[in-house]
C-alpha cells in the first residue's frame, strides 16, 4: 500500500497518451496508429457494444489544509488524505453502471478522475478503448453531467440546446444541421412538451426540476458522445422523475454508449434498471459487479436482504461507517474492511482484472496526442457572437433584469436633484458643486457593482461548467461580457448625465456635456469590470461585493482630492494616488466643470474671495485643465486594464468546481 502510495507522488501518472495499434482492443471505438505513415486517426464504425471504460489500480491523494482558517496559510500544516484507494472496474458499452455510497465515500472523486478533473496526486490507468483518458480524450469521447444544473432562467429550453450547441459543434455546420440536432436531443430526452417554455429559477417559474436535469442531460448529448458520466442525476427528484430519468438513461445505454453514474438513494425500481452496481466506502470498493449477482455476493457473507428491503438501502448501510460514537465507528470501521478485503478475494472481482488486462494488453508506447487531428471547432468570432448573443437574450426576456441595467444608475439623480436643487454661482456654490462631482464620481461604479452582483452570478457559473467541456476559455468568456454591458452602461449613463447635468446647471457647454457623460460611462464600465474581476477571486458573491466596494470607496478617498487635497496627504497616500483611478476621473470632472466658470464674491467680503473657476483649479487641482486628453487616456487603460486584470484573475484562480 505505502509503495502505491508513493508512486502517486508523480501528479496524474495516467496523463500521457497511448493510442491501440492496428491489431489493437478488436472493434474498439478509439485511435488508430498507422506506423508506416506515424499518424494517429480514429477508429470508426465499431461495432456496438464492444466499447469499454477501464479503470485500473486508481489512487486518488489530495492535500488538505489542518486547523482553523486564522491561523494563516503560513503556520497551518497541510496532510495527505487518500480519496481512492486501488479502485479497479470496467464499464461496457451498452450497460448501465452506477456507484453508489454514502456522503464522503469518493463517488464524485472517481467520476473526477475518469474525466480528467482531478485537483490532486493521481497514480494508475484510466482508458477508453485502449486510450489512456487525457483532457483532449475525454473532451471528445466524454461527457460530464455535474449535480448541479447550470442554465440561464430566461431562456427556453430549445434556445439553450441551441446556443450550447454553436459552441459544441463543428465550425463547418449549418443552421439547419443545428436544429435537426436540436430537435433530435430534444426527442431523445422526452422534452417535446416543454421545448418552447423557459428554464426558469427559483424566482422565474419555469420547468420542473426533473425536467431541468434532463435539459442538462441534452446538452451533453448534443455532441454524440461515447461516454456519459453523471453525478447525482436524479438527486432532489420526486421517484416517478428519478425513475423516468434513469430509464432515458438506459435507453442511451441500449445505443451503445457507456453510462456511468453516481447515485444516492435509489429506489428498488431503479435497482433494477442498472446492469453494473459499484458500491464504494472511505474510498474503496465493497462490491463492484452485475446488480442480479450482488443479493447472492452479500447474502454469502453473513449479510442477506430481506424480501421486502431494498438491496441498495440494505448494502449502503453496511457499507457505512457510523460515526455516533467511537465504539460503533470501530465496529463499523472493522466491518468495511473485511468487506472490502472479501471483496478484492472474490471471483468477482478477479474476472473484473483479468477484462481489464485482456482488454489493455494492447497499448502502444505512449504517443503525443499532438499528432491526433481533432475535429475542427466553431471559430473565435462565432463563439464571441453566440455567448454575447445569448446575454442579449436572457437579459431582454426579464424586464426586471433589464431595467435595472437602464435605470438603476438615473435612479440614483433623483436623491442628488432634491438635495442640490438649481446651482447657483455663489461662493457657497463650490461645496455644492464638488458634492455633485462627487457624487458623479461614486454612483457610476457602485451601480455596475450591484449590477455585476445581481446578474453576473449565473453566467459565471455557467462558464465554469462550459469552460470545463473545453467550449472557450476566460478570454472569451469576459470579451463577450464586457461587449454585452457596453450597450446597457452607455444607455444608463447617457440618460443620468442629461439631467443631473442640465436640470442642475452645471457649465452649458455641449462639449463639457459629452465630456461629462463619457467620464461618467468609464466609471460605470471600470466599476462593473472590477466587480467582475472580484467575482473571479472569490466564490461568495457577498465577499466580492465588500471588497469591490471597498476598493471603490478606498481610491476615491484617497485620490479624488474631493476630501482632503492631494498635496497635504502624507508622501506615501500621495504617490499611491498617481496609480488609482480616481486622481485623473477627478481632474477631468473638476476641469471640465469649473475652467473658466464665473463665480460672484460677497461684496462685504474681499479676503478669500474666487471670481473664477480657474483660480479654485491652480488652488486645489493644479494642472488639471492642461492634462484632460491625458487623463482621458488613463481612464481608458484602467478600463481595459481592468478586463485585462478580470481574465488574469480567472484564469489563475482555475476552474472552480461547482458539485
Amino acid at each position: 500500500m505505502d509503495t502505491r502510495l508513493i508512486k502517486s507522488n508523480n501528479l496524474g501518472s495516467y496523463g500521457s497518451t497511448a493510442f491501440s495499434s492496428p491489431n489493437g482492443f478488436p472493434g474498439a471505438k478509439g485511435m488508430h496508429f498507422d506506423k508506416n505513415s506515424n499518424k494517429v486517426s480514429p477508429i470508426t464504425d465499431a461495432p456496438v457494444g464492444q466499447s469499454t471504460l477501464n479503470v485500473s489500480n486508481v489512487f486518488y491523494v489530495v492535500k488538505e489544509w489542518v486547523g482553523p482558517w486564522w491561523t494563516g496559510a503560513c503556520f497551518r500544516k497541510t496532510r495527505r488524505k487518500i480519496v481512492l484507494r486501488d479502485i479497479s472496474l470496467q464499464v461496457k458499452a451498452g450497460e448501465i453502471t452506477a456507484i453508489l455510497g454514502n456522503s464522503g465515500s469518493g463517488k464524485t472523486s472517481l467520476l473526477d478522475v475518469i474525466s480528467c478533473r482531478s485537483s490532486g496526486a493521481v497514480s494508475g490507468q484510466v482508458c477508453f478503448n485502449n486510450v489512456r483518458c487525457t483532457r483532449d480524450v475525454v473532451q471528445q469521447h466524454a461527457t460530464y453531467v455535474m449535480q448541479a444544473d447550470r442554465l440561464l432562467p430566461n431562456l427556453t429550453v430549445r434556445e439553450t440546446l441551441r446556443y450550447t450547441a454553436r459552441l459544441k459543434l463543428p465550425g463547418n455546420i449549418k443552421t439547419n444541421d443545428i436544429e435537426q440536432k436540436v430537435s433530435k436531443v430534444i426527442q431523445q430526452m422526452g422534452l417535446k412538451d416543454v421545448a418552447d417554455s423557459r428554464i426558469g429559477s427559483s424566482i422565474i417559474r419555469g420547468i420542473s426540476g426533473g425536467e431541468q436535469r434532463r435539459v442538462t442531460i441534452a446538452i451533453q448529448l448534443l455532441k454524440d458522445p461515447d461516454m456519459v458520466l453523471l453525478d447525482e442525476p436524479t438527486s432532489g427528484l420526486d421517484s416517478y422523475t428519478a425513475r423516468y430519468l434513469v430509464k432515458n438513461l438506459r435507453d442511451l445505454a441500449q445505443q451503445g454508449k457507456i453510462v456511468l453514474l453516481t447515485i444516492h438513494q435509489p429506489s428498488s425500481d431503479i435497482f433494477h434498471m442498472f446492469d453494473e452496481i459499484g458500491i464504494m466506502s472511505q474510498g474503496q470498493m465493497v462490491y463492484c459487479g452485475p446488480g442480479k449477482e450482488m443479493v447472492p455476493y452479500f447474502t454469502s457473507l453473513g449479510y442477506p436482504c430481506d424480501r421486502y428491503t431494498n438491496p441498495l438501502d440494505r448494502y449502503v448501510d453496511v457499507s457505512s461507517i457510523d460515526r455516533r460514537d467511537l465504539e460503533r465507528q470501530y465496529e463499523s470501521t472493522k466491518r468495511v474492511g473485511s468487506l472490502v478485503e472479501a471483496f478484492q478475494n472474490s471471483s468477482i472481482y478477479h474476472q473484473t482484472l483479468n477484462s481489464i488486462t485482456e482488454a489493455t494488453n494492447t497499448l502502444d508506447v505512449p504517443l503525443s496526442y499532438k499528432g491526433l487531428t481533432k475535429p475542427s471547432g466553431p471559430s473565435f468570432a462565432r463563439v464571441l457572437f453566440t455567448l454575447v448573443g445569448r446575454m442579449y437574450t436572457n437579459v431582454f426576456r426579464d424586464r426586471k433584469d433589464y431595467f435595472a441595467r437602464i435605470f438603476l444608475l438615473p435612479l440614483f439623480m433623483v436623491f442628488i436633484l432634491i438635495f442640490l436643487g438649481r446651482l447657483k454661482h455663489t461662493q457657497s456654490s463650490i461645496q455644492d458643486r464638488i458634492g455633485l462631482i462627487y457624487n458623479a464620481t461614486t454612483a457610476p461604479p457602485f451601480m455596475g457593482i450591484i449590477n455585476s452582483i445581481a446578474l453576473f452570478l449565473c453566467l459565471r457559473n455557467l462558464y465554469y461548467r462550459e469552460s470545463r467541456d473545453g467550449l472557450y476559455g476566460s478570454a472569451t468568456f469576459l470579451i463577450a461580457y464586457s461587449i454585452h454591458v457596453i450597450p446597457f452602461n452607455a444607455a444608463s449613463s447617457i440618460i443620468f448625465s442629461s439631467i443631473i447635468y442640465w436640470v442642475t446647471g452645471l457649465y452649458p457647454s455641449a462639449d463639457r456635456f459629452g465630456i461629462f457623460t463619457l467620464e461618467v460611462f468609464i466609471l460605470h464600465y471600470w466599476g462593473e469590470m472590477l466587480t467582475v474581476a472580484c467575482l473571479g477571486m472569490f466564490m461568495n458573491p457577498n465577499l466580492a461585493n465588500s471588497v469591490a466596494a471597498l476598493l471603490q470607496s478606498a481610491t476615491v478617498i484617497i485620490a479624488s482630492g474631493y476630501v482632503k487635497t492631494l498635496g497635504n496627504l502624507v508622501k506615501p497616500l500621495e504617490w499611491l494616488s498617481w496609480v488609482l483611478i480616481h486622481k485623473y476621473s477627478a481632474e477631468i470632472f473638476i476641469a471640465n466643470e469649473f475652467k473658466d466658470l464665473k463665480l460672484d464674491c460677497d461684496r462685504n467680503v474681499t479676503l478669500n474671495c474666487i471670481e473664477n473657476g480657474n483660480s479654485f483649479i491652480d488652488a486645489y487641482f493644479p494642472g488639471a485643465d492642461d492634462h484632460i486628453a491625458r487623463n482621458f487616456g488613463c481612464l481608458v487603460a484602467y478600463s481595459a486594464g481592468t478586463l485585462i486584470f478580470a481574465i488574469l484573475v480567472f484564469k489563475l484562480a482555475g476552474l472552480r468546481n461547482l458539485h
